[in-house]
């Protein structure tokens, strides 16, 4: 099975960080792609992350936590 590690993204050219501010979906459940899985907040917006692959979602984060740009926040083994 392969496992793909998602991490928060740089939504803008000067974002450094941002805080996980909702799950969308459940530990243990199917996601498929373009499915919203998560919401983080930034200084300027709020971005909702859509699913890029398809398989069984893990949560590895924690809502109201900051995180920096390219810490792991969720795993999605197929």
């Amino acid at each position: 099975m392969a496992k793909f590690t998602l991490k928060v993204p740089k939504g803008a050219v000067s974002m450094q960080e941002g805080t996980l501010v909702e799950w969308f979906v459940e530990d243990g459940v199917k996601v498929t792609i373009g499915q919203p899985i998560y919401a983080i907040e930034t200084e300027k917006t709020t971005l909702e992350i859509e699913c890029p692959f398809e398989g069984t979602f893990k949560r590895l984060g924690e809502t109201g936590v900051t995180y920096k740009v390219g810490d792991p926040i969720a795993e999605i083994e197929q």
